[in-house]
């Protein structure tokens, strides 16, 4: 029975407290023996009725009491046990004082034994009614905030059955909720996960818990994997588990994150370094190769293997500068270039399949938008998209559209294409767009997720610097870069530049080279 606490205070009906400790809730009811006013008022009219009745049959004289129990049980249980007191008293004076007929001895004892009973018996059914009633709203609101919240929430029997879980977890499982509960939990995993789970179970009931990632299985046969905690709960005889899980994918992407941050910032100095070295060794080869052939005969045989020299060391020059630009280094010098002439340039100094030709597309407000930047480092872009939309034709024949346009930078169109990349912020302002488009071959989604790894290619002609030299030198200009492709539909790639005025850290010549690793 819940403990009557009585109180100095004299204010309304007994009052509910919650006492929060370590132990679970603990209610005690307050008894306060002055009434409030509701519960006066209901007294005062139970008894004005059942005196009213009693003053009208007085043929019921020898019952003088037997009217008044109703109301002493009524105002204990609506209004506590101080209305009910209330009405024992407002009994005894109508006996004493206005009623017509006197009350016998035996009707005295009862009342002054059985009204007390009566208020403190109804009145302690009243704080019961009202502990449960808190109790229900306090469950209520406990699993609430439980069927809401973010994470896997169960509670497991002692062999493993589960006696609740809540909406998230049968919502990630694909499951109705009200099916989950009596199933056994370890089912729910992968078959090859289901040993691990058990492990977790039992470190559980042995006091030492430890979180570790399972693997579940959803309805429609995919798989999720979840970091696991459980915890032993002693509920009376029963040894009960309350496991809490939490999808894994958010701190594997935080990871991933990481470790791409770790692979730029390596790349980056490995990149410096072969810059510093290997462009030393290329002047050297390239000047000692250049002075040769000026000096020996123009019909020497060795005049073949010079020009095979300079041509190697011309290319490796290119790689050098691919590299540069794949981790993200800016030249130290810059200029006003017009973007259109730039295409121009390129095209006609760069040599395509005959299998594929340009399109080329410039709107009249990007002919004249300034842009400050590299030349060399614009040239790699710009031929490193085209060459990449080229060789998605393979042997076959097709066009690359090459567009340059104004405006903000988009956000990657959802239209229902398989792949998609999305990467960078070139801020609200106007930005030039260089879009490359083919209808090649495309790429899987295991292909893009791996089109940005240097060296990385999916033809024997590739070198595997495209795009991660696109990427590098978006990172450089801190500008946006979107892919959209699929299978067998061609490819489309979007870089928005800022413009000259909206280009931020950017102000003329660049004193010193600078890597840029936004992630």
């Amino acid at each position: 029975m819940v403990p009557l606490v009585p109180t100095k205070r004299t204010s309304g009906r007994a009052r509910l407290q919650t006492t929060r400790a370590t132990a679970p809730l603990v209610f005690h009811a307050e008894l306060h023996y002055g009434p409030p006013l509701f519960g006066y008022v209901l007294s005062l009219a139970l008894f004005a009725v059942t005196c009213a009745v009693r003053l009208a049959e007085p043929a019921l004289s020898e019952f003088p009491f037997l009217f008044f129990y109703p109301s002493v049980a009524i105002a204990s249980v609506m209004g506590g046990v101080g209305p009910g007191l209330a009405a024992v008293v407002l009994s005894a004076g109508f006996a004493t004082v206005i009623s017509l007929y006197p009350a016998a001895p035996q009707n005295w004892i009862a009342l002054a034994i059985v009204g007390p009973l009566l208020a403190t018996g109804f009145g302690h059914l009243r704080h019961i009614l009202e502990h449960n009633r808190a109790m229900a709203r306090e469950l209520a609101r406990f699993k609430f905030i439980g069927d809401h919240a973010v994470d896997w929430i169960l509670l497991l029997g002692g062999a493993g059955d589960i006696r609740y879980a809540n909406l998230r977890a049968a919502a990630d499982l694909g499951w109705p909720a009200e099916v989950l509960p009596g199933r056994g939990f370890e089912t729910l995993a992968l078959e090859d996960q289901r040993t691990k789970l058990k492990m977790v179970m039992d470190l559980a009931r042995s006091g030492a818990p430890k979180p570790l990632e399972i693997g579940f299985e959803r309805r429609d046969g995919s798989a999720v994997v979840m970091e696991l905690v459980c915890t032993a709960v002693k509920t009376g005889q029963e040894q009960m588990i309350y496991a809490a899980a939490r999808d894994a994918s958010g701190r594997r992407e935080i990871e991933k994150k990481l470790l791409e941050i770790r692979h730029w910032e390596s790349l980056g100095a490995l990149a410096g370094g072969l810059a510093h070295d290997f462009n030393n060794l290329l002047t050297s080869i390239l000047g000692n190769a250049s002075l040769a052939k000026d000096v020996v005969e123009s019909n020497h045989e060795v005049q073949p293997m010079l020009d095979g020299i300079i041509a190697a060391t011309e290319r490796s020059a290119d790689l050098v500068r691919l590299l540069l630009a794949t981790a993200g280094y800016r030249s130290r010098y810059s200029e006003q270039l017009r973007l259109d002439q730039v295409l121009d340039w390129t095209l006609a100094s760069q040599r395509l399949p005959a299998n594929v030709s340009v399109a080329k597309e410039v709107a009249r407000e990007a002919a004249a938008a300034p842009f400050l930047g590299d030349r060399r480092s614009v040239e790699t872009l710009l031929w490193s998209l085209i060459s990449n939309a080229a060789e998605a034709y393979g042997s076959a024949s097709g066009q690359v559209r090459v567009a340059i346009q104004t405006g903000p930078a988009p956000v990657l169109a959802r239209n229902g294409r398989a792949a998609r990349f999305e990467e960078g912020d070139a801020g609200p302002g106007e930005c030039i767009g260089i879009v490359v488009e083919d209808h090649g071959s495309g790429m899987s989604p295991e292909v893009l997720n791996r089109a940005f790894d240097p060296f990385f290619s999916t033809r024997f002609t590739g070198r595997g610097l495209g795009l991660p030299a696109v990427r590098g030198i978006v990172r450089a200009y801190s500008g946006k870069l979107l892919l959209d492709t699929a299978p067998g539909e061609g490819t489309k790639v979007e870089v928005w530049l800022p413009c000259s005025r909206n280009q931020r850290g950017i102000t003329g010549r660049q004193s010193t080279d600078k890597i840029h690793s936004r992630l």
